[in-house]
């Protein structure tokens, strides 16, 4: 490229060419770009279109589309990316909803394998290659976002005249590289745009394709590695929250098999052909502080201190197993197990038992002989209660009493899955059902249960149209995957759980009333901690559970002081709070007895009667109805106003005979 061309490139044929790299702090492959560096990459890319890929500016015909037989080789070894990538790239358009964008994601070599936007491209966009197949490769299609982002292994906005060929000039792109486990580019993430945008809002949108091609780099590995157990380390537990730290996926041995990130988020550069395949023991020392922890999304979790032996400074670790798998060697060290209790011996995987559940509280003693009597009988079983009450821990005590106890259970949080991925993860879907798919199709969740106890947690946060699809299910004992119209047969008992109030819902056509008979064969509420008459014994019990969780052995004593201001929290959270918060005693005591000072700062040590630590008096008829037009008898509400329980302002209506308006 001679002296004039390269002057012509820095000055513009249409816009301005500086490029749009004030992205702050980035971590990870991508590093800080000053301005004149990124002038130069753009600048380097117009030499490479010159001198290296031999390419005419006057001579474009426009953008290049791979055929069918081209599509399918480049697309079907990235199904799996895809699958990943899609909920990211449609959360990055709901964040660019303001600007008319287009994403594209592509394979290594340019070739656009996914196209969204919130309305299709139009004839304009898919002229200037905007479209599923086009060829963005830098050696093809000149100086642009996919292709310079690529052959630089660096984040890019080529705006408009910025472009090699005149014919993408009305486009601004913006792209990132995607990253695989080995270093190697396996993709590309790109937003285009035709609105002539300032220079700010493509500041802005770098970094949101920066920050949303990691999270797609760190799903990938995750999804890889979904049935292997997964080991975090983070700089700080500030980090942690964030999730960018190290990841390795660890084998049957102890050993890593694939490694993802770390570099860049305060931990020292780690070379991997010295740790994949090697012991942890020989670059890491774990001290672990927690012995196994329950979550929906079927991990069980442990948590510890860990030292890099490259680096004196303290780090965050986690370990995540999938539940139903063996647990590997523990790498590092732990403390030597000494808890003798009855709950420790269960282990950390198992169910408490509905009998340690219900304690002494004579409403749960009661909802334990009914579930013995009725738990074979096939009822639809409806949970509900508070949030942190219990109901997931209580659906599996139901579930290991009985004659189903040795088959899944399978729990699914209807309040999490992403609406856009709802039908596939529950219903599942055939190979090639859209473009993302994994290769031979997935089950789903819902067939996954077959034979044993689905559980549905928050079903009242499941959309209206899922719902139907739901009914449908429970009615013919039949899922009909995606992309395929032969049904297949399932066999499971149902628990669902809630803390919204379904007849409300229902009332207001929030929640489909077919529905809900189909789910309400036998409800139980789980009282709040507050209203347990065995306050005292739940809080031992839940000492002791946490000690045998962090290997503590013999927990210590809990003193009279500490005790009356335990007894008198009106604990929100419930038993989450409650386990948090002797959790919290333990790691800040080392006598052995519990005082209020190593209780959490969050409790009050002398809280006010008014404040709901005792039962609240009965309000008049008027006032309850007063409370209730102005929150247009929305339950829930009415209870916060009035500092109470749903269940109390239950009985409240019931005692005063109040029921809704027609």
């Amino acid at each position: 490229m001679d002296a004039t061309e390269i002057k012509k490139m820095e000055l513009g044929e249409s816009r301005d060419l500086t490029c749009s790299a004030g992205i702050g702090e980035l971590q990870g492959h991508y590093e800080r770009l000053p301005s004149a560096q990124c002038g130069h990459l753009i600048e380097s890319s117009w030499e490479r279109c010159v001198s290296q890929y031999k390419l005419d500016r006057s001579r474009h015909k426009g953008p290049e589309i791979v055929t069918t037989p081209e599509f399918k080789d480049a697309a079907d070894p990235l199904d799996l990316l895809c699958y990943v990538a899609r909920p990211h790239i449609e959360r990055l358009l709901g964040r660019l909803a303001s600007s008319p964008y287009v994403v594209m994601l592509s394979d290594p070599n340019g070739i656009a394998l996914d196209v969204l936007g919130d309305t299709p491209p139009d004839k304009a966009m898919r002229r200037m290659g905007v479209c599923t197949g086009a060829l963005w490769g830098e050696d093809h299609a000149g100086t642009n976002g996919i292709g310079t982002s690529l052959a630089t292994h660096s984040p890019v906005t080529i705006h408009r005249g910025q472009h090699f060929f005149p014919t993408f000039a009305g486009l601004t792109c913006t792209a990132a590289p995607i990253f695989g486990v080995d270093g190697e580019v396996i993709a590309a993430l790109d937003a285009s745009s035709v609105a002539d945008l300032p220079y700010e809002m493509q500041v802005f949108v770098l970094d949101l394709i920066v920050g949303t091609a990691r999270h797609i780099e760190r799903g990938y590995f995750l999804e890889r590695n979904r049935d292997r157990t997964i080991l975090r380390v983070e700089a700080g537990l500030a980090r942690a929250q964030e999730g960018n730290g190290l990841m390795l996926a660890l084998g049957d041995d102890g050993c890593p098999v694939e490694l993802y990130g770390g570099h860049g988020d305060g931990l020292p550069m780690l070379d991997g052909r010295q740790i994949i395949g090697h012991p942890l023991s020989g670059f890491l020392e774990i001290t672990w502080q927690d012995a196994g922890v329950h979550h929906a999304d079927a991990f069980v979790e442990r948590i510890g201190i860990a030292h890099l032996k490259e680096s004196g400074q303290p780090c965050f670790a986690s370990l995540m197993t999938p539940k139903g798998r063996r647990s590997i060697a523990r790498p590092g060290k732990t403390s030597p197990a000494r808890c003798e209790s009855k709950v420790a011996a269960r282990g950390a995987t198992e169910s408490l038992g509905l009998e340690v559940l219900a304690g002494e509280d004579p409403v749960l003693r009661k909802h334990v002989a009914t579930i013995q009597k009725l738990v074979d009988k096939g009822l639809p079983i409806l949970l509900q209660g508070e949030t942190g009450t219990g109901k997931e821990e209580f659906a599996r005590g139901i579930h290991e009493t009985g004659a189903r106890a040795d088959k899944p259970f399978t729990v699914i949080d209807c309040s999490s899955i992403p609406e856009n991925l709802v039908e596939s993860e529950l219903f599942g879907y055939e190979a090639g059902t859209f473009t993302g798919a994994v290769r031979g199709g997935r089950k789903g969740r819902i067939p996954g249960a077959n034979g044993g106890t689905l559980f549905l947690d928050e079903i009242g946060d499941m959309p209206l149209s899922l719902q139907t699809r739901l009914l449908r299910v429970l009615a013919q004992g039949e899922v009909t995957p995606l992309g395929t119209a032969k049904p297949v047969k399932v066999d499971f008992n149902v628990i669902c759980a809630t803390h919204r109030d379904l007849t409300e819902m229902v009332a207001k056509g929030q929640f489909r009333q077919d529905l809900y008979y189909r789910i309400a064969g036998l409800q139980m509420e789980l009282p709040a901690l507050r209203d347990r008459t065995d306050k005292a014994s739940v809080i031992r019990g839940a000492l002791e559970i946490e000690a045998a969780r962090m290997d503590l052995g013999i927990p210590p004593r809990i003193s009279e002081a500490a005790m009356e201001v335990l007894l008198a929290q009106p604990w929100p959270g419930n038993m989450r709070e409650l386990r948090l918060a002797m959790r919290y005693a333990l790691a800040c005591t080392t006598e052995d007895e519990i005082q209020p000072d190593r209780l959490p700062h969050w409790l009050k040590e002398t809280p006010k009667k008014e404040e709901g630590t005792v039962r609240a008096a009965l309000p008049t008829a008027a006032e309850l109805q007063e409370v209730l037009e102005q929150r247009q008898w929305c339950i829930s509400e009415a209870a916060d106003q009035l500092k109470v329980s749903r269940q109390t302002l239950y009985r409240w209506l019931k005692r005063h005979n109040i029921s809704r308006p027609e």
